[in-house]
């Protein structure tokens, strides 16, 4: 696993006893991958995998789409992790101090990191 899911799943609290992403086996706290499920009367929350190694590799799967359209972390960030719902500068400011690069960082480079 990338050094990037691995941060990100710290910032949404996926090795946190009880949390949400933790119950549903989701640490990037997806809303929409494939092989995730939701309750019926909630298709756009945070949705559930069948082991954590499914969600693990549906984060992947995220960051290489990030990737393969050319975002810089800061872009990728303030996507997945919007402000509406986050401070994302401060999701931002993590995820690269803990990678050691600055925001305009290629996606696809912080995942070889």
């Amino acid at each position: 696993m990338s050094k990037l899911a691995e941060l990100i799943s710290q910032m949404e609290g996926f090795n946190v006893p009880g949390s949400l992403p933790n119950r549903q086996d989701n640490p990037g706290d997806l809303r929409h991958a494939p092989g995730e499920t939701h309750p019926a009367d909630a298709p756009d929350s945070v949705g559930s995998f069948d082991s954590p190694d499914a969600g693990w590799a549906a984060l992947e799967r995220q960051l290489a789409l990030y990737a393969e359209r050319g975002l810089t972390l800061q872009q990728a960030i303030y996507d997945f992790a919007p402000p509406t719902e986050n401070d994302s500068g401060h999701y931002l400011d993590f995820v690269c101090t803990g990678l050691g690069c600055t925001s305009d960082t290629l996606v696809s480079d912080a995942l070889r990191l």
